[in-house]
């Protein structure tokens, strides 16, 4: 198992960065490596909502939604027959916007946990990108 830790200044408000960002199925508007995304429970995104993700490079995930508390933090886990993933993004109020904070648990499983250090590398560069790509595209929503 292995966790790092992300954040980022956004000019926008903790709603307005809670309600884009927290819904898995609005990270196709700023990410190309979302290739697909479906809910597979009733709308509103709320606790225990599933949806079924697939990223570039990975195999098909179920994303549970264990805590959402809007405006303030959500929680997902998503699984496959290779890693658990599980991210706590909060959202606080700055005197610019907000500053997104994100955790992210790595578990692989089986023999992928021999790759763990390599995992740990290249998800803390993607999520990395992702946060900045998600900054700039809540930032231009916000301006509109």
């Amino acid at each position: 198992m292995v966790t790092f830790h992300n954040q980022i200044d956004i000019k926008a408000s903790p709603e307005a960065v809670f309600d884009e960002l927290s819904d898995l199925r609005h990270e196709q508007r700023w990410s190309d490596k979302l290739k697909s995304v479906e809910l597979l429970t009733p709308e509103p995104i709320d606790v225990g909502s599933r949806l079924r993700a697939k990223w570039s490079g990975a195999p098909e995930n179920e994303v549970v939604y264990r805590e959402f508390d809007r405006p303030r933090r959500w929680v997902t886990e998503s699984g496959s027959w290779m890693l658990v993933v599980e991210v706590l993004l909060e959202v606080e109020a700055t005197s610019s916007g907000s500053r997104l904070l994100s955790t992210w648990t790595l578990k692989p499983r089986g023999p992928v946990r021999l790759l763990t250090p390599i995992l740990k590398k290249a998800f803390n560069k993607d999520v990395a990108e992702n946060m900045r790509s998600a900054k700039a595209h809540v930032e231009q929503l916000a301006r509109h």
